[in-house]
């Protein structure tokens, strides 16, 4: 099974989020020079440090989806009903296909 979180999408989760590489490191208990080299291409992840990020990106508001079973984007989690709902409740990017791994193509919506 292919793994989700790409470098490209671990720096996108994290600044939609606002959140440096010690951020996220305090929120998954993965050491920020783990974080550093990954996003960096500098090396990959285990499968178990993968989870450990993405859960720590969904607990702070991130949802990872595929379109057409190809492409991997994100979006924040919509707003809890008790708040008031601004303009737009999510923010969305699509980082890559599959196919285009090595191409970073983004398009933002909802902003």
């Amino acid at each position: 099974m292919a793994m989700i979180l790409t470098p490209a999408l671990c720096r996108a989760a994290r600044g939609f989020l606002d959140w440096t590489q010690m951020d996220l490191a305090d929120r998954s208990g993965v050491s920020r020079s783990t974080i550093r080299d990954y996003e960096g291409n500098r090396h990959s992840l285990h499968r178990a440090t993968e989870a450990q990020l993405r859960q720590a990106l969904e607990t702070g508001g991130i949802a990872f989806f595929r379109i057409d079973g190809h492409e991997i984007g994100i979006c924040t989690k919509a707003l809890p009903v008790a708040a008031p709902a601004p303009k737009h409740t999510e923010s969305c990017e699509i980082i890559a296909s599959s196919a285009e791994r090595g191409h970073t193509a983004s398009s933002k919506t909802g902003q």
